[in-house]
Formats: structure tokens, C-alpha cells, sequence
């Protein structure tokens, strides 16, 4: 059987293998990025548990469990930098600072949650 005429764009040329190449490397690397980032250490319990609600620093390290402050904070930038957590200060005596969702952030949790429910459903804990 002869392959068929490669796909075309609907008001554009025909679609090079080169270019269905790219775009596949493109759509890999978005998801490769983001897998980077959310396996490192915490990042999934932080996402899960601002998704709950709104925390300051030390609620949600023991809601982590003990997470190391150091470690912690890095995270909590890395996920402000990536738009998934607000990070806000709070003017009164003494200041402190709460962390919750951004919209970003709130969608990820739910996909998150989806992830937790076939987890629980197919993955064997051993």
C-alpha cells in the first residue's frame, strides 16, 4: 500500500516531515521542562498542600512533614518563578509571608489530583 499525501494545513502548504518533527520536539520539550521541575523534592507535596489553602512559611512545613527551610525556600522560588505560587507579604507587626496557588498553580493541582486518583487506583505500593 502507497503511503498517503502527507497532512496539510487547512489554509496553508503541505506539512513537512521536518516540521511535524519540530513540532513533536517542541510539544516533548514543554512536557521533559515541566516533568523537571515538578520531580524535584517537595514540589508535588508543596502544589498539593497550597492547594488546600492559603499557608505561611512554617504551616506548610509542617504540613510537609519537617521539609528542610533551606530546601523549602528554594522551592517556593522556583515555583514563583514558574507562576504556580503567589507569594505575599503581609504588612502588620511582626511581617510575615503567605503562599497559595495562581491560577497556573490551581490547575496544576487539579491535574495533580488526577494523577493521586489513578495512582490509587492502578499503582501498587509496596
Amino acid at each position: 500500500m502507497e503511503p498517503g499525501p502527507l497532512p496539510t494545513i487547512a489554509t496553508g502548504p503541505a506539512v513537512t516531515r521536518a516540521e511535524r518533527r519540530a513540532a513533536a520536539q517542541r510539544a516533548e520539550c514543554a512536557a521533559t521542562a515541566a516533568l523537571t521541575t515538578l520531580g524535584q523534592k517537595w514540589v508535588l507535596r508543596i502544589v498539593r498542600e497550597l492547594g488546600e489553602r492559603t499557608q505561611r512559611f512554617c504551616e506548610l512545613q509542617d504540613a510537609l512533614g519537617g521539609a528542610n527551610s533551606a530546601t523549602l525556600s528554594q522551592r517556593l522560588k522556583l515555583l514563583e518563578d514558574e507562576g504556580l505560587v503567589d507569594r505575599r507579604v503581609v504588612a502588620s507587626t511582626p511581617p510575615w509571608v503567605e503562599y497559595s496557588l495562581t491560577d497556573k498553580g490551581a490547575e496544576l493541582s487539579a491535574a495533580i489530583a488526577g494523577i493521586d486518583r489513578w495512582a490509587e487506583r492502578w499503582a501498587r505500593v509496596s
